[in-house]
């Protein structure tokens, strides 16, 4: 199975994440959401497979009053906003932080 990890090579975690994956000497794709933004496809497939709660998807904390479809269009406008790493295991999709978090899933 391949992976897939949403990174940004700004964030510090991310890198720490990459990092963990590349020692493990994991088979995985690099996706730099930035550079290469998610279709809206993909915002719905994430989070449709997010594990945990909603709101840990997005880097501001701040619990808006968004329902499924709005948090959709609301991540599609704003990828900058996304959490990161975001890490795909071919099922389900979770934030490492802290980096390490990925061997779980591994």
């Amino acid at each position: 199975m391949t992976f897939t990890i949403l990174h940004n090579k700004n964030c510090s975690k991310s890198r720490a994440c990459v990092q963990i994956l590349e020692s493990k000497k994991t088979d995985f794709i690099i996706r730099e959401y930035m550079k290469d933004p998610l279709s809206i496809d993909e915002v719905k497939h994430l989070v449709q497979n997010f594990l945990g709660n909603k709101f840990d998807i997005l880097r501001n904390k701040t619990e808006k009053d968004f329902d499924k479809k709005d948090l959709i269009k609301f991540i599609f406008e704003n990828q900058k906003d996304l959490q990161r790493p975001i890490f795909f295991d071919g099922k389900n999709y979770v934030v490492c932080r802290p980096p390490d978090r990925v061997l779980e899933y591994i």
